[in-house]
């Protein structure tokens, strides 16, 4: 098998469909082995039955399978995808909210072939919104995991300023790269929907910073184009500032995962010196836009999220 398309999904029985039907629609895979994995992180809906009616009438050319996670977490699910693909090389990651282009299979599976020292790639993320967008969606746009990074692939050296990497979404690991450098446990378990928290969410950006720090490089490559399905409520301030402050809150995690490995131990001692460097920044924000936040939404979100820099130190993720 050459490629495997993992979609990670809990109670996506409604969404899963739309997904599916596009990797229906895909062209240009001839010559290559591709399957469509879908990861069920411990649904209770009708998640397996939708899928099962899908493999009745897959295309001929590829396989669809179905797996059951139990543990809840994004995390858990990418994880058990990667140890269940029957890819030798290539995993493509997809939510169940998004909906890739008809040649995505294609150019994700091209890309990785051309660049064997490539350990992971994303590509371009566009909005499919159900509404009109709101005045404010632009500043508020990376936070909901939609960005285009221009027309033409580049490197994401860990030399790079500001420092970054993928999102999940869309994005495209080499199995053996993420064997080698993404560690069992994550101290983010990924966004746990069914008891309803969002703490422990940029697991995506964690496993990847890991990645970053290898002989492994990290690409961006523009003909890879998804669409994020957000409704109505995904856009609304009371869900946004929620989002900004968790993704803040996984700061700390981050930092670690940005480390070598033989920086890691020093944590404890640079801890202070990042809180106050982050207290400092919160309280210059504050004073200079307090009046602004409350009608302006991105600058609120941007508060909420170094507020939650600032608490991230205490939150209690797991050990890797």
């Amino acid at each position: 098998m050459d490629f495997t398309v993992a979609i990670c999904t809990y109670n996506g029985a409604e969404r899963v469909p739309e997904v599916l039907d596009q990797l229906q629609k895909q062209v240009g895979t001839e010559g290559i082995e591709w399957e469509v994995l879908v990861v069920d992180n411990n649904s209770n809906d009708e998640t397996a039955a939708v899928v099962s009616c899908y493999a009745k009438q897959w295309r001929p050319d590829s396989q669809i399978r179905y797996v059951f996670e139990t543990r809840q977490g994004l995390a858990y699910a990418r994880n058990r995808a990667v140890q269940e693909a029957k890819s030798r090389s290539l995993i493509g990651f997809l939510d169940d909210d998004n909906l890739p282009a008809e040649n995505w299979v294609a150019e994700a599976y091209s890309f990785g072939r051309e660049r064997p020292q490539v350990g992971a790639y994303g590509g371009i993320i566009h909005p499919k919104l159900d509404e009109p967008s709101p005045p404010y969606f632009d500043k508020v746009k990376i936070l909901l995991a939609v960005y285009n990074r221009g027309s033409i692939p580049f490197w994401h050296q860990r030399s790079a300023k500001p420092r970054i990497v993928p999102t999940g979404a869309g994005c495209v690991v080499r199995k053996q790269a993420w064997q080698e450098c993404v560690p069992e446990e994550l101290q983010l378990q990924g966004r746990d929907q069914k008891n309803k928290t969002m703490l422990g969410t940029c697991e995506d950006l964690e496993a990847l910073y890991y990645m970053q720090n290898s002989k492994w490089e990290i690409w961006y490559n523009p003909k890879m184009e998804i669409w994020h399905h957000l409704p109505p409520k995904r856009l609304e301030p009371q869900y946004l500032l929620k989002i900004a402050r968790t993704s803040g809150m996984a700061n700390h995690a981050l930092r670690i995962a940005r480390f070598y490995k033989w920086q890691r131990p020093l944590m404890p001692l640079l801890t202070p010196f990042y809180m106050l460097s982050d207290s400092y920044k919160l309280l210059s924000y504050y004073l200079q836009y307090k009046k602004q936040f409350s009608e302006d939404i991105g600058k609120a979100c941007e508060l909420e999220a170094k507020i939650g820099r600032l608490l991230s130190p205490f939150v209690i993720h797991r050990q890797t």
